[in-house]
């Protein structure tokens, strides 16, 4: 942003792992972020530990993921049979993610160390969730309207529930017959949502 010249009033928007990078940097630079919206996911010290927790209900794949050298082993060569599945496990409409759509983003992660990249990510969770508690056990909040969206058939209303105390000005929705790719599966009902939340004037766009 400083780069292009940009100063404040930024609408930022994050899906899944891009949420986590979203909020962390609202958290971080919060004169800078306007309107914050987060997308299907489960918050570094939020409840992401619990949605780990395959004992639980919790998903399988964390712990996959979070495992050095392994799941780049197994998907290495396999990447659009991965996300083929991983895609249709997902989502809630099918055919959501036609298969050439999974070929162009399977190019992004074929190889090992591209795989290696992606999944580097994941193995930082654990950090990313002590640094989130401890900011917010220190006080921290999030000033800015918040927007808090779930997929009916995936998180629904849990990432605005794990955000009652961390964000003052937090509205919550949940899209109905989503899974969890909700900008593809239901992007109408999501622009209902989000473009009327990003345009409000920054004072007017939270609700508790």
């Amino acid at each position: 942003l400083a780069q292009l010249g940009i100063h404040g009033g930024v609408r930022v928007v994050g899906h899944d792992i891009g949420g986590m990078v979203a909020f962390a940097y609202a958290r971080r630079h919060p004169e800078e972020v306007e309107h914050l919206v987060l997308v299907e996911l489960a918050l570094p010290g939020f409840g992401l530990e619990q949605a780990m927790d395959v004992a639980s209900g919790g998903l399988f794949h964390f712990g996959l993921f979070m495992t050095e050298k392994l799941p780049e082993l197994l998907i290495e060569g396999r990447e659009s049979d991965f996300l083929t599945w991983w895609f249709d496990w997902l989502s809630a409409v099918p055919g959501t993610f036609p298969p050439e759509e999974v070929d162009t983003i399977a190019s992004s992660y074929r190889g090992y160390e591209a795989l290696r990249a992606g999944f580097a990510h994941y193995r930082t969770l654990l950090d990313d969730g002590r640094v989130n508690r401890a900011w917010h056990e220190t006080g921290g909040t999030l000033p800015m309207p918040v927007l808090a969206v779930g997929g009916e058939h995936s998180t629904g209303a849990r990432l605005a529930d794990s955000l009652n105390t961390a964000a003052p000005h937090l509205t919550g929705a949940v899209i109905t017959g989503s899974g969890h790719f909700v900008p593809e599966e239901r992007p109408d009902a999501f622009a209902r949502e989000l473009l009327p939340f990003l345009s409000a004037p920054p004072r007017a766009a939270g609700r508790i």
